[in-house]
């Protein structure tokens, strides 16, 4: 974010004779009325810069860019965790359940093979299915990701991938490794647990306790930007606290239960 100063502008009082002529007085007030325009302006400038927030600059990596192309479909819903964050401020967007947005979650249910959901389906949770449709639409293959409606099922996929040694996603808990764009930061009830236990109790607690996932969309500014399906009723930007290596900091109201390298993309 550019900062502009304001320009400062001296004035001087100073005794002058009681006569003088208008034009002359004309000019001066002329002169410092623009000097006062400009600063104004200027303000008005870096204002409007701020409004916008850093996270209107779109990301490079194509899954990241996906994802963040979702996010503005649906009208930048936020959310800000620690406070104000480069100008965004926590804001609604637009609901899943009115058109054509809620057709829109249906396309994301139809990349996991159901088509006959969408928004206004009730008791379907689709921030699983809007990952998967954000795999696909990024060129990401069914064989290194699939497309599931459910976290817990795509990441046990994932976890089964790695042991086997053909994995292009690789599974951290959150204090081993920095998130960047195109990978997904995930919270869950059991946290990172999974990390240290044997094959089949790791699987069983990722794919029983993971609660949601987000793609990462930016890192910069102290946090890890993350766009998120079925939050807020919409697809929502995230923003959560990064500590100083860039890994995810403790967040209110989320247990960090690993963050998902993408080598995909």
């Amino acid at each position: 974010m550019n900062v502009i100063d304001n320009p400062f502008v001296d004035v001087r009082v100073s005794w002058q004779p009681a006569l003088r002529s208008s034009s002359h007085v004309t000019v001066r007030l002329s002169a410092l009325f623009l000097l006062v325009l400009i600063a104004l302006i200027l303000n008005g400038c870096g204002s409007a810069d701020r409004s916008h927030g850093y996270a209107d600059r779109p990301p490079s990596n194509r899954t990241a860019y996906v994802a963040w192309e979702e996010w503005t479909r649906f009208g930048r819903s936020t959310v800000v965790y620690g406070g104000r964050a480069g100008g965004y401020i926590n804001r609604s967007g637009m609901s899943e359940h009115s058109e054509p947005l809620s057709s829109r979650v249906g396309d994301y249910w139809g990349s996991c093979g159901h088509p006959e959901w969408n928004g206004r389906t009730a008791g379907r949770p689709w921030s699983g299915a809007f990952v998967s449709w954000v795999m696909a639409h990024s060129g990401v293959p069914t064989s290194s990701f699939p497309r599931a409606g459910r976290h817990g099922q795509y990441l046990t996929a994932l976890y089964d991938h790695e042991r086997s040694g053909r994995a292009s996603f690789l599974l951290h808990a959150p204090n081993e490794y920095a998130p960047k764009e195109g990978d997904l930061v995930c919270s869950g009830t059991a946290g990172p647990t999974w990390r240290y236990a044997d094959s089949r109790t790791a699987r069983r607690r990722i794919d029983y306790t993971v609660s949601h996932c987000d793609v990462v969309t930016g890192v910069r500014g102290g946090f890890i930007q993350a766009v998120g399906g079925n939050v807020k009723n919409s697809v929502t930007m995230s923003l959560y606290p990064a500590d100083s290596r860039g890994r995810l900091a403790p967040t209110p109201g989320k247990l960090w239960m690993m963050v998902v390298e993408n080598r995909a993309t």
